[in-house]
């Protein structure tokens, strides 16, 4: 057999970093469902399965220096490139491991119980012998209470496009070309199906996604989608039952806004879900009345769940920051289950403190505007802040630990845009997690790192201009290229004075400067 196993191989998965992996993401997560979490205020330790490049499993470790982590992928070139960001910050806390999951799962590989487990696109990326190995793999490694984060192509939603995969796949395993061309062609077989009036195209309104992605999304990204001989979306049940048996229980969706179904589901539809006394079968309903794709689930092994006072003693110890520009807030959530026009007066007087520095939840409950909204309303609020990708809750502990492998990591990080546009992300010490940071931003903070005091914008833009010419970058305004030198320049010198004045403060805010 093929060391690949029938998982794509030829085509490296593209660098990502992927918050909702984070420790504080995810044990803040159970708190908001009501489970006791991982405590991040002392040692722990983290794997992540199918680390692909490692940019998320680097990040993590640099920003949680109490955690011992670990990373595995079974591809040569994804552990090299991983290892050469860790060697770069000088990360003594993250080990990258080469391995299958079969290895694993047989304990064929020396490792420490977890208390967490993490994988992103690899469950049902994976044939139906590989998701048992992560589930024996989690069966023997994982604590008691320790937390699983896995997210998959999710049935029904992905009913429409099954065809589509199929036709992707047997296109790619008849071809004798290498795999970026196998992918290419695959791309023009569809397009010539639709071009040809193939009615499969035409009586499928949901289908209109997927060839927007086949056509946009990246390669690395569309050969795991498409290739993988083990591909398959799975309904909610099936991975519920598969996981009981490692003593897993579902706790909620790693995409902080389905905690509040009250937001996105009818009356009529939540009265249905209350009649379902089964949880396996009423998340699985749940996915029909939505319609579900993708799941973003989050398991503990031996969920304890906290009564009120418990969960207020956890909120207490969480705080909550900007990561957007003050200024650029919208109180119109854009969120994974719609657009939710949020309450002026309960909102705004959160991002107005929060404009200022940081603050724990309690503190937010003590502004004389919210006196009548309750800790769990705040922390309900703290959650669609974060989940709209404009602030993030992390937990008041991380104010104490370390900073020297955030910074190591953000020099790491601003060094390697100079040369290509891939590691698009900085290290936050307090959030313990990372920020999504665009190329221009990461330049800018290598100048902010050599200059701190003093920053020469003629100079940085003169910087900035050369980088981006020599990648061949080209940048755009409202919509439209900019062609001219002097267009290129005036927009340099505007983004270079907007980081130091406006961006550069939330980034000290969120220790990352």
């Amino acid at each position: 057999m093929d060391w690949n196993q029938g998982y794509v191989a030829g085509i490296d998965y593209p660098t990502g970093f992927f918050r909702e992996q984070s420790p504080a993401h995810l044990s803040f997560a159970c708190v908001l469902n009501g489970v006791e979490p991982v405590p991040l205020d002392r040692p722990f330790t983290y794997m992540e399965l199918g680390a692909g490049q490692g940019l998320t499993a680097n990040v993590l470790a640099a920003a949680n220096p109490q955690g011992r982590f670990y990373a595995v992928d079974f591809s040569p070139s994804h552990v090299v490139a991983a290892r050469q960001l860790t060697e770069a910050a000088q990360l003594d806390n993250l080990t990258l491991l080469e391995t299958s999951f079969a290895e694993l799962a047989a304990g064929k590989v020396a490792l420490p119980p977890m208390d967490f487990i993490t994988m992103y696109g690899v469950y049902s990326w994976v044939d139906a012998r590989n998701r048992q190995h992560i589930v024996d793999f989690i069966g023997r490694y994982l604590k008691p209470g320790g937390i699983v984060y896995l997210n998959y192509n999710a049935m029904p939603g992905w009913s429409p496009s099954l065809p589509l995969q199929r036709l992707i796949l047997e296109r790619t395993q008849t071809d004798r070309y290498a795999s970026h061309n196998q992918l290419e062609r695959g791309r023009q077989l569809v397009d010539g199906l639709v071009e040809a009036g193939a009615t499969y195209f035409d009586g499928n309104p949901n289908l209109q996604f997927r060839l927007d992605s086949l056509r946009d999304d990246k390669a690395g990204y569309l050969a795991h989608e498409y290739m993988s001989d083990g591909w398959s979306p799975l309904y909610h049940a099936d991975v519920a039952r598969a996981l009981a048996g490692a003593k897993m229980d579902y706790v909620g969706s790693g995409e902080l806004s389905h905690a509040f179904p009250e937001l996105y589901l009818k009356p009529e539809q939540l009265e249905l879900l209350a009649t379902i006394d089964d949880p396996v079968f009423r998340e699985t309903l749940k996915d029909y009345i939505c319609n579900t794709n993708f799941r973003e689930d989050i398991y503990v092994r031996g969920a304890r769940r906290m009564g009120t006072a418990r969960r207020e003693q956890w909120l207490r110890q969480t705080g909550l920051a900007l990561t957007s520009l003050p200024d650029a807030v919208s109180l119109d959530l854009r969120l994974p289950i719609g657009t939710l026009e949020a309450d002026e007066r309960c909102y705004r007087p959160i991002v107005d403190a929060l404009a200022r520095r940081p603050h724990s939840l309690a503190e937010l409950a003590e502004i004389p505007a919210l006196f009548s909204v309750s800790l769990g309303d705040i922390a309900r609020m703290a959650a669609l802040l974060t989940a709209s990708g404009q602030a993030s809750t992390y937990f008041l502990c991380s104010a104490a630990m370390p900073d020297a492998p955030a910074r190591r990591m953000n020099a790491a990080l601003a060094d390697a845009a100079r040369h290509k546009d891939h590691y698009q992300v900085l290290a936050s010490p307090l959030l313990g997690n990372g920020l999504q940071s665009g190329l221009v931003q990461r330049l800018m903070f290598g100048c902010l790192r050599a200059e701190p005091e003093t920053v020469d914008i003629e100079a940085c833009a003169h910087h900035l201009r050369g980088i981006l010419q020599a990648q061949g970058q080209r940048l755009s305004k409202d919509g439209r290229t900019l062609e001219s030198e002097r267009e290129v320049m005036e927009e340099l010198r505007f983004l270079s004075d907007a980081i130091v004045r406006r961006r550069a403060p939330v980034w000290r805010a969120l220790n990352i400067l």
